[in-house]
């Protein structure tokens, strides 16, 4: 009898890659290799795809156009694309796939989304049961903190702004948010807040009670 492979030999089968009845396209075997156990697509930079001489200034926009058609990502729960140059037309790719499942980890960090960019992924169902989300280094300001504030991240406990530009009327915004009221964890060093008013607003937050760890610096 056949020994059925695990995932991690499926990727690593010659030119089998899981079964999949058609030739991959050099991209399409660098998403599949960067699956694991079917349930995390991990993509931190693109070098992967400067390797084959596939990287052009639409990258961002290609990875997501890739990603969001391609069936083997169909059962992922975390999703982590940092550094990939996404921008607001990438994350506007992704969240209209409707291959890609719901996701409970969402790490976009580094990948230039913007408030256009935050807006979008702030009212897409497909993320609506994060519960673990890094946003960190995107050119946030208080319009994105505003749009997360009122989006559909209801499940999120840890929320990671590190690095952005939210300032102190992005964090009273948060500090008013009932859609971020499950948070433990918050981070958002680096964010330009500097009113003692914002900083006791996030700490004293009436909407945040279940917050157990602030940063802001």
């Amino acid at each position: 009898m056949k020994k059925e492979l695990n995932w991690e030999a499926l990727v690593n089968d010659g030119e089998n890659y899981g079964g999949i009845d058609r030739d991959l396209s050099p991209q399409e075997k660098i998403v599949f290799e960067s699956i694991k156990d079917k349930r995390v697509l991990k993509i931190q930079d693109s070098y992967a795809f400067s390797k084959s001489g596939q990287v052009t200034s639409d990258h961002g926009k290609e990875l997501a156009t890739l990603i969001a058609g391609f069936e083997p990502v169909s059962q992922i729960a975390t999703l982590i694309l940092t550094h990939n140059h996404l921008g607001p037309e990438g994350v506007k790719i992704l969240t209209g796939s409707k291959i890609i499942p719901k996701i409970t980890y969402l790490h976009l960090g580094s990948n230039h989304l913007g408030d256009e960019g935050i807006k979008i992924i702030s009212q897409a169902e497909m993320f609506s049961e994060v519960t673990t989300l890094n946003l960190e280094c995107n050119g946030i300001t208080a319009e994105g903190a505003k749009a997360l504030a009122a989006s559909v991240f209801t499940k999120v406990t840890h929320l990671n702004l590190v690095d952005n530009r939210v300032g102190d009327e992005g964090a009273l915004a948060i500090a008013a948010s009932d859609a971020l009221a499950n948070l433990t964890y918050l981070h958002l060093g680096g964010n330009r807040i500097k009113s003692a008013e914002a900083k006791q607003a996030l700490k004293e937050s009436s909407k945040l009670t279940h917050l157990e760890t602030l940063k802001v610096f």
